[in-house]
């Protein structure tokens, strides 16, 4: 019976290590990440975000999460007209992307090495959810972990309108870049 006993001791303090080394996993963030986009028909519409705020977790989870202010024109009177006409970042302050990595078990955290991924997730922007699909890499090099996608979205999506856009562009390239710690 003290054998049965100790025993049934022994694997839940087993169970309980073990769980909490897995809750214990490493989770990568930086408040540095950098969104850039450039209209597809206008080089000129050309703007930078480098205090996007992501998160990674080994399982794959993803997530962004930036102030549609943050993003800095060339020009001045741009980035006046982004925040107030076109973005109205007054009234929807943050920009927001939720998702997942879908092949994340190809990625090999402990070993140098540029891994092509998969992103499925939500982007939210001027208050509309869209889903997004996009292809990235992730790179690990000396234990530090990068990730960069580019991928294009239409700015009619999102509600994002105005005589300038009919004009000028309703689709814009996203780059993003982001250095994990």
């Amino acid at each position: 019976m003290k054998k049965k006993f100790g025993f049934i001791i022994l694997a839940m303090v087993s169970s309980i290590v073990t769980n909490a080394q897995v809750s214990a996993q490493k989770i990568w963030e930086t408040k540095t990440a950098q969104v850039r986009f450039i209209a597809v028909d206008d080089k000129d519409i050309d703007a930078v975000n480098k205090e996007a705020v992501s998160r990674l977790e080994p399982n794959g989870k993803l997530s962004f999460t930036m102030l549609m202010k943050g993003f800095h024109f060339d020009m001045g009177k741009m980035e006046e007209h982004f925040n107030e006409e076109y973005v109205e970042s007054n009234k929807f302050p943050r920009a927001f992307f939720n998702g997942q990595i879908t092949n994340i078990k190809t990625v090999e955290f402990k070993k140098d090495g540029k891994y092509p991924v998969t992103i499925t997730g939500a982007m939210q922007v001027h208050g509309v959810n869209k889903a997004i699909q996009a292809n990235g890499i992730v790179e690990v090099k000396n234990g530090i972990i990068s990730a960069n996608s580019k991928f294009t979205v239409s700015l009619k999506d999102f509600g994002i309108g105005g005589i300038l856009i009919k004009m000028v562009a309703n689709k814009i390239d996203v780059e993003v870049n982001a250095t994990y710690q």
